[in-house]
């Protein structure tokens, strides 16, 4: 240990002691595991060099801790070296990685096609916990707002109407967001991205995600599989295929045609009650962590932002399961 480090932990004991949640949730899991999958997309093998690369560690801990304050990477440089509770959440590194190392290790991730084996990880050390699937599963889907460029969006839509055809150069058109489509729910229009989640009915934990571009119908999207039990969704999923091993909660909807009996009002609201907190995981990201909205340009950069969100969502219910246990225990 540094003196440096010595002295940041010594400073951290008081902050610790105010409270800090980032620590608690730290402890969650074992980090270790995500190391030979990060490994995997460096260079720096012994027999042909290259520069040694940012601890892998680090680097899964630093893309969660963006997640939850819902920094952009400039930021989230700027903090980590000013917040002692960042630096605790790392592990007190000697050094922290500047933004644009940040931006370029999650690119190689996607190349790679590690994000759904960091996922994967994360979901056999939640089963190795004991939080595995017993009561049922819930899916439901919520939007992440994307930044239209309403300048460029409404210039455009002049140049249709008058025929003409507006060019842009290779820089201008990095940053345009091709993905993103609009979407109208309840009168209010979307344009952006949708994650859709399956949550383990018992724990509340995410165990499954998919990120599609927001006009794709919510009930085109199936997370349900054989072994989830029971799936507990919600009027727009009717009709809508899943495994036939698997119950069909999904709530009844009325039609012109014919209107819900007082059998089918019932269990709506009894189904209802047991999908309320598949509602819970957006509310977090978009109150607590500030992850509402994206500002990355394709659909693979959102879906790994999306997946670290998930992964700190998980780790803040992980220290909320912990504490109940506690309670109960008192």
């Amino acid at each position: 240990m540094s003196f440096n480090q010595f002295i940041l932990k010594e400073q951290y004991v008081k902050v610790k002691g105010l409270g800090d949640r980032l620590s608690l949730m730290k402890e969650q899991i074992d980090w270790e595991c995500f190391k030979p999958l990060v490994k995997s997309v460096f260079y720096d093998d012994k027999d042909i060099g290259g520069r040694p690369h940012t601890n892998e560690v680090l680097i899964v801990r630093i893309m969660v801790l963006q997640s939850c304050y819902g920094l952009s990477d400039q930021e989230l440089e700027f903090q980590v070296h000013d917040r002692l509770s960042f630096r605790n959440f790392l592990g007190f590194p000697e050094s922290i990685p500047d933004f644009s190392t940040i931006w370029k290790i999650r690119e190689r991730l996607i190349l790679a096609g590690i994000e759904p084996k960091i996922w994967k990880e994360l979901q056999r050390q939640l089963d190795t916990k004991g939080y595995t699937i017993k009561k049922g599963v819930i899916q439901d889907a919520s939007f992440i707002e994307a930044d239209l460029g309403r300048k460029r969006y409404y210039k455009e839509k002049k140049a249709k109407e008058k025929g003409e055809e507006i060019t842009y150069t290779k820089k201008q058109e990095q940053h345009i967001d091709k993905d993103a489509t609009f979407s109208v729910k309840h009168g209010q229009v979307h344009f952006g991205y949708k994650d859709h989640v399956k949550l383990d009915v018992g724990h509340h934990l995410i165990r499954e995600y998919e990120v599609t571009t927001a006009s794709l119908h919510d009930g085109e999207i199936d997370l349900v599989k054989a072994g989830d039990i029971s799936a507990f969704r919600d009027k727009g999923y009717v009709g809508k295929l899943m495994s036939p091993e698997v119950i069909d909660m999904t709530m009844k909807r009325a039609t012109k045609a014919k209107k819900l009996n007082g059998g089918e009002l019932k269990r709506n609201k009894a189904i209802s009650r047991i999908r309320a907190p598949g509602e819970r995981p957006f509310s977090v990201v978009k109150r607590v962590f500030h992850g509402g909205e994206t500002f990355v340009k394709n659909l693979t950069r959102v879906s790994i932002k999306e997946m670290f969100k998930f992964i700190a969502f998980n780790l803040y219910q992980l220290v909320t399961l912990k504490r109940r246990e506690l309670a109960k225990a008192l």
